[in-house]
């Protein structure tokens, strides 16, 4: 069981560059609007090196991703049910390219002038313009996301991601929640190229984003009168070292199959988490 995060990935997005080792730690806040059901949970993120984890709450159930770019892996960990269910990223990026081709995705982000704080942090306004041509059941759609991101540019902290902004520069590059692959490729797309084209310029500290599809048929019309949304808010930060047995899986935990997506074929939109 996972459920999409969509923004919460903006943990790993925009990573600056530096020089020094070190790790980055974030603890924060996130609130889903999908189909006019309001989600929330409290966000902690982890990186080290080329590995993230993230936990959160799914209705009431402890959810962990764990992404490794180093090996393109990701194991989606329910803690209720103590399974895993392991992901091959490169598999994830095959199937949504079927569905939503990344090099037809069109990308606008500008500076806005407006600025907040975060401890010591001073994080910049950006807008999002982001589109792709995919497809709902058999109509041909253009999905949309728009949105504000706040990103700090130029702090310390920015060494902690310089592995993770070295993999996003690779080709090949696919970083996206199997759900969300699964149910939603245009928008798993959307975001592992927004992740991929702004990973240079900074790190989160906010952001919210909404996604929209453009076309005449019934899915589209439908998707219309139900859009999705998404918010994150960073509340502290840490360069502490984070234990390397947090991107473990948990002694007694079972694998199970993980399942390859396919197009969306019932409701428009994005998805749980």
């Amino acid at each position: 069981m996972t459920r999409y995060s969509g923004l919460a990935f903006l943990a790993a997005l925009a990573l600056g560059s530096a020089s020094a080792r070190a790790d980055l730690s974030l603890v924060g806040h996130s609130a889903i609007d999908a189909f006019g059901t309001p989600l929330s949970s409290q966000e902690r993120v982890w990186v080290r090196g080329t590995a993230v984890r993230r936990d959160f709450t799914d209705r009431g159930r402890a959810i962990t991703h764990l992404f490794d770019l180093a090996t393109r892996q990701a194991m989606i960990v329910d803690h209720f049910t103590r399974t895993a269910e392991v992901h091959d990223l490169a598999a994830l990026d095959a199937a949504t390219e079927a569905s939503a081709p990344s090099v037809r995705l069109k990308l606008m982000f500008e500076p806005t002038g407006a600025m907040r704080s975060l401890q010591h942090w001073t994080c910049r306004e950006h807008t999002l313009a982001a589109s792709v041509p995919t497809r709902l059941g058999n109509e041909e759609t253009v999905f949309h996301l728009t949105g504000r991101i706040w990103l700090a540019q130029g702090v310390p902290e920015q060494a902690a991601v310089r592995p993770l902004v070295e993999a996003a520069a690779r080709p090949g590059f696919f970083l996206a929640v199997p759900a969300v692959a699964r149910v939603a490729p245009a928008y798993a797309q959307v975001m592992s190229e927004v992740l991929r084209k702004l990973a240079p310029q900074g790190l989160p500290c906010a952001g919210e984003v909404a996604g929209t599809h453009e076309g005449g048929g019934p899915m589209a019309n439908l998707a219309r009168k139900l859009p999705s949304r998404v918010r994150l808010e960073f509340q502290q930060f840490s360069s502490d070292p984070v234990r390397p047995e947090l991107f473990d899986l948990p002694v007694g935990y079972q694998k199970i199959p993980a399942r390859l997506p396919a197009p969306p074929v019932t409701a428009p939109g994005m998805p749980a988490r």
